[in-house]
């Protein structure tokens, strides 16, 4: 009986260190779905997920992932971007992300600085250097910027959404 219980709180406190990785821009959800994997692989029936349930955490997970990715490139487009320039904001946001998570070592606030800065920076510079005049430029990257910001906030919404669907699955009988 105390095994049924452990395991679960285990699988939830190893998810909250992952969850917290969220916050430093890692793939938290990610390392989640695969503790949750591992301890339903380990343990002896292997019912302490169901299939269906690291399904749905999977899914929901790439939503989020798709959604931070296509989000600077949208705001960018609904702002005017060619192409180009919302695969600039889409680049520039994942640079600027990385940069930001070590430049300005605040949890949450540097990735979200530096990617909404490198999405603006990467889609304005290449608008400006397609032919669009720099007003506009910074229209686009402004979008861009916005976009960014949504989206990693969507995929923030979404991986704590997997970690709330496996805390509680796990300790389901």
């Amino acid at each position: 009986m105390t095994s049924l219980f452990l395991v679960p709180l285990l699988i939830l406190l190893v998810n909250s260190c992952w969850a917290a990785l969220l916050l430093l821009g890692l793939p938290g959800a990610w390392l989640m779905i695969a503790t949750a994997g591992v301890a339903d692989w380990l343990t002896p029936d292997r019912t302490l997920f169901h299939p269906f349930v690291l399904g749905a955490a999977i899914l929901i997970a790439a939503a989020g992932e798709g959604m931070e990715m296509l989000a600077s490139a949208q705001g960018a487009k609904q702002a005017g971007a060619s192409k180009r320039g919302a695969l600039g904001a889409l680049v520039g946001g994942v640079v600027g992300g990385i940069v930001g998570t070590f430049a300005i070592p605040l949890p949450v606030v540097g990735t979200l600085i530096g990617g909404s800065i490198g999405a603006f920076i990467g889609s304005a510079i290449v608008e400006h250097e397609g032919g669009a005049e720099a007003r506009a430029a910074l229209k686009i990257g402004r979008g861009a910027a916005a976009g960014h910001l949504v989206g990693m906030l969507a995929k923030l919404g979404a991986a704590l959404a997997v970690w709330l669907l496996l805390a509680v699955t796990a300790f389901l009988p």
